[in-house]
């Protein structure tokens, strides 16, 4: 049997190219590496419904990327998970390929420069399949959009984490919490030890203020719906986003959710109103689909409000720190440059869960290896500077075996050396 006549639109295309995200490294010592992040817009041009079942996404090109294989799975209001997608005749569907955030395609930086989608449909033998260009995410902010918080809302021992994930959320989204360490035995959290987890005033990240992470203009949002209960979610919200703010900043519409209630600034609280990078926008909370206090940030590429899905894009910061929360030092605060925190530009969160500093580190204190390896190098310039200029001198120092004339000759090539650092 031939393959099902199937027409497959892709997101996030650019006009030109399928884009994956690049990641920053979670720490300075590794590499960084690209995230796969697909929608796909299926219509069924079959006299009958088909089930799609498998999608295998393949790499063509330099450097080698193994073939990814996804088993289609459909959520239809509850649990569990079906297997499969079924489109009727003449109708679309669409599904989020890597919905679960361990089912992410990482690649290396450059990826190969070509994919090809293969979907594989029940009775249908030979699968649909579309190949198109790939290329690295770009994005409309140069250098990446400045992190939505701040520093010095923090308490000691306090960070912002997140990481780059494909989920439910069915677009480029973070949710962004405030971990802090609560001892060996709990290790990190992002609820102070010992609290009552009923509260919303146990959660770090609760009522921590939330900045514009660029210029732009709301077109929409809500400061009326009540804080959840954590742990609980309300049956039926007036939006999954809770208090919640769309601004459009430039060509991408971006979406703030689940502030606290009524802390939206009132200068934030019209359509059409401007707003500046930096600006106060409200206080994290925990209303709409939120189970617990945090901010939930996504990109949308749409111009429809309010937009329940639509051509996702990554959302790259630039200007903050990361690292892995693994390898945060849990006796050192503010953080300094002796951890391998990792600077990003341009660059998503890292696909582990992360510390992310929006704001400069200190200045460390050197290890010894470090302070001897600057001692030994000033008395080496010392060596090659003064001693070998004092040796151009008429009646410098020489060496008795070489001579006076070689003596001088070891002299200029010495403090040449030194000059040249």
């Amino acid at each position: 049997m031939s393959a099902p006549n199937l027409l497959i639109q892709v997101e996030p295309w650019d006009g030109s190219a399928l884009l994956y995200a690049p990641l920053a490294a979670k720490t300075s010592q590794d590499p960084t590496n690209g995230q796969l992040l697909l929608i796909l817009t299926i219509t069924n041009n079959e006299p009958l419904p088909i089930r799609l079942m498998n999608v295998t996404v393949s790499f063509i090109g330099p450097p080698i990327v193994g073939p990814s294989v996804n088993e289609v799975t459909t959520d239809p209001g509850g649990s569990p998970v079906v297997k499969g997608l079924t489109i009727p005749a003449g109708q679309t569907g669409q599904w989020t390929l890597l919905e679960y955030w361990n089912d992410n395609i990482l690649l290396p930086i450059p990826a190969p420069g070509a994919v090809t989608l293969s979907l594989f449909c029940e009775t249908f033998s030979v699968p649909a399949e579309v190949s198109m260009p790939l290329a690295q995410y770009a994005g409309p902010a140069m250098g990446g959009y400045a992190f939505p918080a701040k520093t010095a809302d923090l308490v000691r021992g306090e960070y912002w984490t997140g990481f780059s994930s494909g989920d439910y959320h069915r677009a480029r989204a973070y949710d962004l919490k405030v971990y802090a360490y609560n001892g060996p035995s709990d290790g990190w959290q992002a609820f102070a030890a010992g609290a009552d987890l009923a509260k919303n005033e146990s959660f770090l990240a609760w009522d921590k203020p939330i900045y514009a992470i660029a210029d732009g203009v709301v077109k929409h949002f809500c400061d009326t719906m009540p804080n959840n209960t954590p742990g609980q979610l309300p049956s039926s919200p007036a939006f999954n986003e809770g208090n919640h703010l769309y601004i459009q900043h430039g060509v991408d519409l971006v979406l703030y959710a689940h502030f606290k209630t009524g802390t939206l600034h009132p200068a934030v609280q019209s359509v059409g109103a401007s707003v500046v990078e930096g600006q106060l926008l409200g206080r994290v909370g925990n209303s709409g689909r939120s189970f617990d206090p945090h901010l939930h940030i996504s990109v949308l590429r749409t111009a429809t409000l309010p937009p329940p899905e639509g051509p996702l894009r990554p959302l790259p910061f630039g200007n903050v720190y990361v690292l892995d929360i693994n390898a945060v030092s849990t006796s050192v605060w503010p953080p300094d440059n002796d951890a391998p925190w990792n600077a990003v530009s341009a660059q998503c969160l890292p696909s582990v869960l992360s510390a992310i500093w929006p704001g400069d580190l200190r200045l460390g204190r050197k290890s010894p290896v470090d302070r001897m390896s600057t001692v030994i190098y000033m008395l080496a310039w010392f060596w090659l500077v003064i001693v070998g200029g004092l040796m151009l001198t008429p009646r410098g120092p020489y060496c008795v075996v070489c001579g006076p004339a070689l003596s001088r000759g070891a002299g200029a090539v010495s403090v040449v050396l030194g000059a040249l650092g």
